[in-house]
Parts: C-alpha cells; structure tokens; sequence
C-alpha cells in the first residue's frame, strides 16, 4: 500500500510539473506537417512540373549558387539585419532554422515528368502563387487560432510581430541600401522577395 502511495504521489508531481515549452520553430513544423499531410503529393507534383522550366531553373540555380550564398553571407554583417535577428531570437525565432528549411526546400527538387498538377506559369513566382493556392487554407487558419488560445509563447511571438516594434526594425532594414541592391539582385533573378513573405503568412493561414 505505501508503494502505490509513492507512485501516486510521483504520477501527481510529474503531471503538476511545468511542461517544457513549445520552440517557435516545433509550431512552425506543426503548420508544415499539417501542409503536407494534406496536399504534400499535389506540391510535390507542382514542383516536378516546374523543374522542367528553363525560366523556373534561373531562379532555382541562382539559389544554390555561390553568388546568392555570397548575398546571404553579406547580410549577417548589416546592422539593420542584426537587429532583426535579435528580435526574432527574444521570441526563440531561429532565423538560421528558417533559411536551412529555405536551403532543404531547393536541395530537395528532382527532375521527373510525372505530372499531375497544373502549372500557371513556368518562373518561380508563379510556381510560389500555385503553391500557396494548394495550401489547406481553413485547416491552416483553425491551427493558428487554437495555437494563439492554447499557447502563450506563440501568442506573444504572434503579437510581437504585429507590433510597432517590428514595423520599426523591418522598415529599417528594407530602407537599407545594400538591402535593397540585394532584392534587386533576387529580382534579376526572377524572384520576389515580396511573394516569399506572403508564403510565410500562408504557411500559417493568415492570408
């Protein structure tokens, strides 16, 4: 009997004990795996079919290329990007995380000609809005929401970049002139970088 009292008593400490919290990174997995539970074939497919685009290949192989490495390696030196860094690092958002899933997602294209899904162009903008129109919207959206009640952390994450705070430290680096030399250099290419953050909203459900 004293045994099952001690082991009762354990049972109650370790479900009374404060869990260990949620990395912004673990929620943002969580909206991927739900992404891809639900249309991951349908984008995988959309991907084979765009690889097989010269215009869509500019884009691609300037993202592997060591000038696009060069432009990323000059960023971590600007003041206005650190400043960004740091914000996000106050709300455990590990932009280093972010950009190695970015450097995963065109390490991971293959060229095939099974092809089920219909493209609506043939460059990598087009290929991102055909991405983001295969997106889970609602089951997206219903996640956020119940992430926003039932997690504190990201609920502040979330509300800090809605802040003035952030407009302030983005804005600040969008005004940067090597900044904006290095999306002209993302446009030559054929990429928006504007098309990329609307992505990130819809990752989430909130566009």
């Amino acid at each position: 009997m004293k045994v099952a009292f001690i082991v009762l008593a354990l049972s109650g400490l370790a479900f009374s004990a404060p869990q260990p919290k949620k990395l912004f990174h673990e929620h943002f997995e969580d909206f991927m795996d739900l992404i891809v539970a639900e249309v991951g074939e349908e984008l995988s497919s959309l991907s084979e079919q765009y690889i097989q685009y010269d215009e869509f290949l500019v884009s691609a192989n300037y993202l592997i290329s060591s000038n696009f490495k060069d432009l990323v390696y000059e960023m971590e030196f600007l003041p206005e990007f650190q400043a960004v860094v740091d914000f996000l690092e106050n709300d455990n958002i590990d932009i280093l995380y972010f950009i190695n899933i970015f450097n995963e997602f065109i390490d991971s294209f293959e060229i095939s000609r099974k092809t089920r899904q219909q493209a609506t162009g043939k460059d990598f903008n087009s290929f991102i809005n055909d991405s983001i129109n295969l997106f889970p919207k609602e089951k997206l959206a219903a996640l956020y929401d119940q992430k926003m009640s039932e997690d504190e952390g990201f609920r502040v994450a979330m509300e800090n970049l809605s802040s003035d705070e952030w407009s302030s430290v983005f804005n600040a680096l969008w005004q940067s002139e090597i900044f904006q030399s290095e999306v002209n250099s993302l446009n030559e290419n054929g990429i928006n970088i504007h098309l990329l953050l609307n992505e990130i909203l819809a990752i989430f459900g909130q566009n």
